[in-house]
């Protein structure tokens, strides 16, 4: 497993998101604003999609980054467990979403490296044509 310090969430996960309690109930430590470098789309399904990009030159926030919660746990093997219950809900086994360790800038100006579902690079031509993009990456101010 890569190295990661925990979980970046920036859709229905979030608090106040449908899919909060299903983040609840994986136990986490505790939960923190953050950013991920790269652009947010809005899908016809009604939820996001972050396909990750260089981190801009400029600190978050601004444009390129993406708003969302670092979910901290007490240890690898309860993160491994949040994983394993939250990928069959990422649709991660079909192909919707891939999971892979980026760089998160916390509110407080730390850094860590977390695990966020995304979508493929391959995937922005078409993204483009038929999802939204959220205007400052943030999806719960998008909503």
């Amino acid at each position: 497993m890569a190295d990661a310090d925990g979980l970046f969430v920036y859709g229905t996960l979030r608090e106040g998101g449908s899919n909060h309690a299903w983040l609840l109930r994986t136990h986490p430590e505790g939960l923190t604003g953050a950013w991920v470098a790269g652009r947010l789309f809005h899908l016809p399904a009604g939820y996001p999609a972050l396909v990750p990009g260089a981190e801009p030159e400029t600190p978050p926030p601004g444009p390129g980054w993406v708003r969302g919660d670092f979910v901290g746990y007490d240890d690898e093997a309860d993160l491994a467990s949040a994983l394993a219950d939250l990928d069959p809900l990422e649709g991660v086994e079909e192909g919707l979403f891939t999971r892979e360790v980026r760089p998160v800038h916390l509110e407080g100006g730390h850094r860590y490296q977390a695990w966020v579902y995304v979508f493929h690079v391959e995937r922005l031509p078409r993204l483009e044509r038929e999802a939204i993009e959220v205007p400052g990456g943030d999806w719960e101010a998008y909503l």
